[in-house]
Order: C-alpha cells, then sequence, then structure tokens
C-alpha cells in the first residue's frame, strides 16, 4: 500500500497551519492527504484551530471555546508566521469539507476538544465524504464515543506511548483500525506486531528529514508531515 502523505495543518513548514492557504499549498506540493484538527467556538460553530490557547493570535487571550465565531473571524491567524500572510481567518470545518470532501484525499480528523464528536460525524455525514474521513484523537473516551455513535467509520488512536499488545488489544475490541504513534517510539518489533494484528500505522512528530526517512524505512501506511514537498520528492512523487 502506497504511503499517504498527510499535510500537516497543512503545508505547516512555510505556511501558517490550518489555513486554507496552507491546505492548497500542501496539494501543490503532491500532498494525498491533510490532517487538521477540530474545537468548537462558544456559540458552538466547529471550527480548525490545533492549539489549546489564542497565544499566536494578535492581541487575543483564552480559548478558541471563549469566543463567538464572529468574534474568531475579526482575528489574524496568519501573521505569526509572518507580515506576508497577514489577514488568513480561521476556517469552519463545513468549509474545509466543502474545499477538500470527495476529492479522493484522505482526510485526518483530530478531534482536540472533548464534547464535539456527534456534530464532526454529523459534518463530515452531510458532505457525504465519510470513505475519505479518518477520526483521530489522543482522547481515549472521543475515540470510544465515535465508535459507538458510528460502527463503521474509520477511527485511529493518537499516542505518546509504544506499541503493546495490551493496547492493541484495546483498540481490536471497539474496531479501532490505527494506531497513531510518535515516530522516535516505534522500533521494527512494535511495527510487526501492529501490522502483523491487521492495524494500519500512521507516524507523527516527524521533525527533520531524518524522521521522515526512518518513518519511510519502518513501512507505516502514512504520515502527518510539515514539508509535505520533501516527503513527496523523498516517494518519488
Amino acid at each position: 500500500m502506497p504511503i499517504i502523505n498527510y499535510a500537516h495543518r497543512g503545508a505547516s513548514e512555510y505556511y501558517p497551519e490550518n489555513t486554507l492557504r496552507s491546505f492548497y499549498a500542501g496539494l501543490d506540493m503532491r500532498a494525498d492527504g491533510i490532517e487538521t484538527d477540530i474545537q468548537r467556538t462558544k456559540d458552538g460553530v466547529l471550527v480548525l484551530h490545533h492549539d489549546d490557547t489564542l497565544t499566536r493570535v494578535p492581541h487575543a487571550s483564552g480559548a478558541v471555546k471563549d469566543y463567538t465565531y464572529t468574534e474568531l473571524l475579526a482575528m489574524d491567524f496568519g501573521v505569526f508566521k509572518g507580515e506576508r500572510f497577514a489577514g488568513e481567518r480561521i476556517v469552519r470545518l463545513d468549509t474545509f469539507l466543502t474545499h477538500f470532501g470527495r476529492r479522493g484525499l484522505t482526510l485526518a480528523l483530530e478531534i482536540k476538544q472533548y464534547g464535539v464528536e456527534a456534530e464532526s460525524l454529523a459534518a463530515v455525514n452531510a458532505h457525504d465524504c465519510r470513505g475519505d474521513v479518518i477520526f483521530t484523537s489522543f482522547m481515549w473516551q472521543s475515540i470510544e464515543d465515535l465508535r459507538k455513535l458510528d460502527g463503521s467509520i474509520r477511527l485511529g488512536l493518537l499516542t505518546e506511548t509504544e506499541i503493546t499488545p495490551e493496547l492493541l488489544d484495546k483498540l481490536e475490541a471497539f474496531h479501532i483500525q490505527q494506531i497513531c504513534p510518535r515516530i522516535d517510539l516505534v522500533t521494527e518489533e512494535s511495527m510487526k506486531l501492529a501490522v502483523n494484528r491487521g492495524f494500519s500505522v500512521r507516524f507523527w512528530g516527524i521533525k527533520n528529514t531524518d524522521d521522515m526517512h526512518r518513518a519511510i524505512s519502518l513501512g507505516g501506511d502514512g504520515m502527518t508531515c510539515n514539508f509535505p514537498d520533501k516527503l513527496s520528492e523523498a516517494l518519488g512523487r
């Protein structure tokens, strides 16, 4: 199976993350997947933002959940990356799915805020792109709730622990198809353990090209990468 090149929050090495500009740049760099993060505003709008706080947004404090969508829309989500990116706006999940759903891409949607599972699933179903989507989270309860809501949507657990038989047993019990370990915690032995039991493996924490090449050599199904152009080159695309 080909390795999926997930543009991590878009081409976030070069562009302000989780903006339409960054996502499209990732596609220009031949990514065939996009990874992004879901949170909910004070007035219940699902938007894409990674950080727990708004510290990188000028003149803002607190978190996404402390503001209405209209208030967030007035903020600048690009200038932290450089003045030439000033004016980039926060992106709604619906907008993202309109642009990138049903395009043959694999969309890794990370639940960053507990309690948005049902609405996120409803949005994916409304855009008729569930076949393109895999929901992920570090929060076990979030993954468990998604499985209870939907018996067949693809799910992946993000983890900062080693792959163990006990962890795979837990995933198997909830029909969770993918495990997403941090690259520096994966060994050849733990990879064989996951693959031999039929799990998809997607790496994260790719900080440089050495990590990238190690991920390729381990033989996972994909990786989230801030520099999808370098991964595309390494994969001969």
